[in-house]
Formats: structure tokens, sequence, C-alpha cells
């Protein structure tokens, strides 16, 4: 009977997500809308932006910076684009939504809806810009070096990094009501996340032991697989990369659902 209960309860669970998938749409369609509200170009700047940027790095790691000893085999730029475009938007996804909750206090304490919501907004927006930045990039690299064999890994990568990004993004949201110094501690811990995964170099012989307990560092292999044709990260490396997206997307999600209750009261 219990077994029965929570079935009945997570099916309910479900039915409501499903019933607020039209409000998820609208408040995406809203935030992304609401960057460009009087700009000139409006939602153009989501496809000059992206663009801006490869050429920036482009023009710094050709003209400017030139690696001595750089790592994948379709040069130093290239590698580095393919690590930046993801870790650009996980960056702004979890920042972002990290105050989503306490920004949007009003809507939280009138309107009976699933508060998780508001955190996905944020992160799904962020993952937008990332897709239009890689479409850019592949269009790029079509245009070099011709069309990646191996760009259908890239909706699977994506998937991953939005579950991984989610779980944390859900734990980030919670805590901020209860402690609002974590954004001080997130800015720096992303600053260390950010030099302890391999975006701006491949993972030091020495180090890897260390450095393979970071799911981003499967996760921008795969997706430097996808975009570069490199070689797939090793089995083992994958399997870690599914179990970590798994388990921190399901404890980010109970966390916050645990804390959900209380959050009403402290916005």
């Amino acid at each position: 009977m219990l077994l029965n209960n929570r079935i009945e309860s997570s099916f309910k669970q479900g039915v409501v997500t499903f019933r607020h998938l039209h409000l998820l749409r609208e408040l995406i369609r809203r935030d992304f809308h609401a960057r460009f509200t009087g700009s000139a170009l409006g939602v153009f700047w989501a496809v000059i932006q992206p663009i801006l940027l490869v050429v920036l790095y482009w023009f710094v790691f050709t003209y400017m910076f030139k690696a001595t000893s750089a790592p994948g085999q379709n040069g130093y730029i290239y590698y580095l684009i393919a690590g930046l475009i993801p870790w650009l938007g996980i960056n702004e996804g979890l920042v972002r939504s990290t105050t989503s909750i306490v920004e949007n206090g009003p809507m939280v304490r009138r309107l009976s809806f699933r508060s998780e919501l508001l955190v996905i907004v944020p992160n799904a927006s962020a993952l937008i810009f990332e897709i239009i930045a890689f479409a850019i990039f592949i269009i790029f690299l079509i245009v070099k070096q011709g069309f990646p064999r191996m760009v259908w890994l890239l909706p699977f990568a994506l998937v991953l990094q939005f579950s991984l990004q989610l779980g944390l993004a859900l734990f980030l949201a919670a805590t901020y009501v209860f402690f609002r110094d974590l954004m001080q501690i997130l800015g720096f811990a992303l600053s260390i996340i950010f030099y302890l995964s391999p975006i701006l170099y491949a993972v030091p012989a020495r180090f890897a032991e260390f450095l393979v307990w970071n799911p981003l560092t499967p996760l921008l292999g795969l997706m430097r697989s996808a975009v570069l044709s490199e070689a797939l990260p090793e089995l083992g490396s994958i399997v870690f990369l599914l179990a970590a997206c798994s388990a921190i997307f399901v404890s980010g999600l109970f966390f916050f659902r645990r804390a959900e209750p209380a959050l009403v009261d402290l916005v």
C-alpha cells in the first residue's frame, strides 16, 4: 500500500509538471526577450554575441597569443572554443538560477506552481544561447574543415550538461534562500572549477587521476569529440559522467523539494 501511494504521488507530480510545460515555455520566452528589451537589434543579439565571441577568441589566440603546445588535433583555438562555449552556458545558468527564487519572491508566495520552474528558466535560456553558439561554431568548422562526422553526439552531451547543471542549480537556489552569502562563495568556487577543468588546457598526465573525478572532464571531452571529431573519452569516463549527472540531478531535485515548503516563508 505504501509503495502504491508513493507511485501514485510520483505520477501526480509528473502530471503537474506536464501541465506546467506551457507556463515554463512562456517563462523562458519572457526571460529570453527581457534581455533585449529596448535594444535596436532585439533578439538578433542572440546570434551576434556568439559570433563576436568566436571572432574575438579566434583573433586573440591566432594572432596575439600562440600556444607552444596546442592540445587537440585541430589546433588550440578550436580546442579552446569547444570548451569555452559549454562553460559559459554552465556559468551563466548557475549564477542566474542561484538568485531565481529570491528574485521572484512575490510569484513564489502568491502563485501555486512548481517553484523549480523558476530555476529551470535561466538554465534553459543559457542552453539556448549555448546551442546558438555551437551552431555558429559548427558552421565555421564546416567552412574551414568540413562537416564534423560525430556531431550527432552533441545533443546527448547537451542533455547530460543540462541535467548536471540543473541539479546543481536546484541545490544552489534553495540554499541561497537560507544563506545569502552563497553568491560570494559561488563566484570564487566557479573560478576554481574553471581552472581545474580542461578548458584552457588538456589534462596533464600527472594530474589525470585527480581531474578525472571532475564531471566536466569527460563532458568537455565528449563535446570536443562531437564538434572536433576527436577521440571519444574512455568508456569508464562516460559511465562515470552518466552516473554523476544522474546522481547530482536527483539529489538536487530531492533537496529542493524538501526545502520548498520553507521557501515561501523566507523569500
